[in-house]
């Protein structure tokens, strides 16, 4: 599975697409999930705008999602993201437990746990603030100068119900860092790219203390953020030396920055989780034991030479000595490919021990009599199975006995030409199973489903938040689902008609995005309410949902007017 991940999305959408069509071109492969870490910007129209809390220099009329939204274009990839700290809170607020904004455009909500084709993925928008963390969601439009920044402020709330979940979750985006995570990277490279963040870094406030505390208890193998505009990579070790997360946060997404990352992670039967590097370029990997000589690449080296305190590339080889010297030969993020590819190589000597140990086995089971196999083969005519590998035996079991003899076959000749024959036999069948895969590839799909021990957690906490709760969900400890609460989820996704099976397990899709109508957030989050029986949420006060209400007869007018201009067109080109 070909993942792309993008750092602050800042509404540059095109951009984003039309890098990934290039990559895919240029290196022959399909990306089939686009991970967004926050920052999106799903503007729609003026009113969005005044929502949204960007410095004036950086506000913009429209951006690029007003296409998507409207139609116009349209997400060839499956994309996802999570709220960031610049943000239209309008169309975010409406779709609390997530929702589509757009075709295949797809918001992870406040606070969730989604599956995609077996991967589990949390999410977490906003940033954290202190100050906001125990306060409750008082933020309503029309917005101030003030609540239009706490609105996107991290609760309490959000992260108690994330630490809850048991299975083991295999990705988690968010658009802030978690505390201390740079610690576990090269950090000497980050102060020297960023030294504005050296305070933060000494006083151990750069990022979130409480989802460092989600990190240790999910253990996620991947750990995907953005928020800082820096390319930054870390390996972070948990506590049984066993299990470890990768850390990645990237740029915001301009031409000329490291906004974007192609992994292609794959999910073996174990459930373990392994990156692949055969879309790698081999010149690019480096080589076991081999010294890395490249240098992060995340900011022009140009930039360093205005850095106070310090070392410039021209050091000398006596400085080295020291404990505070930088390191610049050394590439962080080279270092977690190579980590990865020896493990790989190790498991992968393995499974070649077990194979030749299957196999001896296989060999010291030859001495089966050719009246017994003959008997075996007449019982079995009628299954070709069982036929081939009657003869596969057979043939291992004489060329084993031909080479222990060291006996040499009088019609060398004949056994070469049926050799050949086999050997291109062997070739069209693997050309054929590999036109197969290629073709199974591109017809594969990737389907944004429901995970059900996270709907169960929202169903046995949904109480604290509803409109008819006086109490303070920040104040509250959410609790853990009962079987009750999870055979309820499960009847209720079985009333659904988007059943998909994967692997022997069963998944559900979300609603899509054409039933409800997209444009509709307040239907969408209705939706979702009703299909699971719950309340409406305390979130919005009275005055906000009618203007929802009013929006919605907006955009359609809006969306006529562009249809009847369309049509227009389309008439005087004609004519």
């Amino acid at each position: 599975m070909f993942i792309a991940v993008v750092g602050c999305t800042h509404g540059e959408l095109d951009l984003i697409y039309s890098t990934l069509e290039k990559i895919e071109e240029e290196n022959k492969i399909k990306v089939d999930l686009l991970i967004c870490c926050g920052d999106f910007q799903s503007v729609r129209y003026n009113v969005d705008n005044e929502c949204l809390n960007v410095p004036a220099k950086y506000k913009k009329e429209q951006n690029d999602f007003v296409d998507y939204f409207t139609g116009k274009k349209k997400a060839k990839i499956l994309t996802i993201f999570v709220g960031g700290n610049h943000e239209a809170m309008n169309v975010l607020k409406q779709l609390y437990y997530g929702g589509w904004v757009a075709p295949n455009i797809y918001y992870l909500g406040y606070s969730s746990v989604h599956n995609i084709n077996n991967f589990r993925i949390c999410s977490l928008s906003g940033i954290y603030k202190k100050y906001s963390f125990f306060k409750k969601y008082y933020e309503s439009y029309p917005y101030t100068d003030i609540t239009k920044v706490s609105a996107y402020h991290i609760r309490k709330y959000e992260i108690e119900k994330l630490k809850l979940l048991k299975n083991n979750v295999d990705i988690v985006v968010t658009h802030d860092w978690p505390n201390n995570i740079e610690k576990h990277g090269d950090v000497h490279d980050l102060l020297r790219r960023k030294y504005h963040f050296q305070s933060d870094v000494y006083n151990n406030t750069l990022g979130n203390p409480h989802t460092e505390i989600l990190l240790n208890k999910l253990k996620p193998y991947f750990w995907f953020a953005s928020h800082l505009h820096v390319k930054y990579s870390a390996l972070y070790i948990h506590n049984d030396q066993k299990q470890y997360t990768r850390f990645l946060s990237l740029d915001k997404a301009q031409e000329y920055k490291h906004f974007i990352q192609i992994l292609n992670i794959v999910k073996k039967k174990d459930s373990s989780i392994h990156l692949n590097f055969d879309h790698v370029p081999k010149v690019l990997l480096p080589e076991p034991g081999s010294k890395m000589d490249i240098q992060n690449d995340a900011q022009p080296n140009h930039d360093l030479e205005n850095c106070p305190n310090t070392k410039t590339n021209t050091c000398n080889n006596n400085d080295h000595h020291n404990d505070d010297s930088i390191n610049l030969d050394y590439d962080h993020e080279k270092a977690l490919y190579e980590l990865d590819r020896n493990m790989q190589l190790d498991q992968e000597k393995n499974d070649e021990k077990n194979v030749d140990k299957s196999a001896d086995k296989n060999v010291c089971n030859k001495d089966i009599s050719l009246e017994d196999k003959n008997q075996h083969n007449n019982n079995n005519n009628n299954n070709d199975d069982d036929d081939d590998g009657v003869d596969i035996q057979a043939d291992t079991s004489t060329n084993v006995a031909d080479q222990n003899n060291n006996s040499v076959p009088t019609n060398l000749k004949e056994n070469e030409e049926e050799s050949l024959n086999d050997q291109n036999e062997n070739k069209d069948e693997e050309t054929s199973q590999d036109e197969n895969i290629t073709d199974e590839k591109k017809k594969k799909k990737f389907y944004l489903c429901y995970d059900i021990e996270w709907l169960a957690i929202v169903k046995a906490n949904h109480h604290l938040i509803s409109a008819s709760c006086d109490k303070d969900y920040n104040l509250e400890t959410p609790t853990y689902p009962t079987k009750e609460d999870f055979d309820f989820v499960e009847n209720k996704l079985k009333e659904l008609d988007n059943k998909i099976t994967i692997k022997g397990k069963d998944y559900y899709c979300v609603n899509g995005y054409n039933t409800p109508n997209y444009k509709n957030l307040q239907e969408q989050r209705q939706l979702f309410l009703k299909r699971f029986e719950l309340e409406e949420l305390s979130i919005y006060t009275e005055s906000e949902l009618n203007f929802f209400a009013e929006e919605m007869k907006t955009l359609e007018k809006m969306n006529t007017d562009i249809h009847n201009e369309e049509d227009k067109n389309e008439c005087t080109i004609e004519a």
